[in-house]
């Protein structure tokens, strides 16, 4: 599991069109400081370039889910 801070990182694993309906890749760390952990390898279906990415991939589509 790889940190993130979501008010400066945009990773693919918490972009609204990356495809995990159950979000079993992400988890919160410490929400109040937008402190999350993220699985990097777990591939999921971009719905906005129709291709598989990382997690820990990036892209300029990126819109935060959380």
């Amino acid at each position: 599991m790889t940190r993130a801070n979501l008010k400066t990182q945009k990773f693919c694993a918490f972009c609204k069109h990356w495809y995990d309906p159950a979000n079993s890749n992400i988890k919160p760390t410490n929400p109040r400081l937008s402190l999350w952990e993220f699985d990097s390898a777990a591939k999921c279906m971009c719905l906005k370039r129709n291709h598989e990415m990382k997690g820990g991939e990036r892209c300029g589509y990126y819109d935060c889910k959380i």
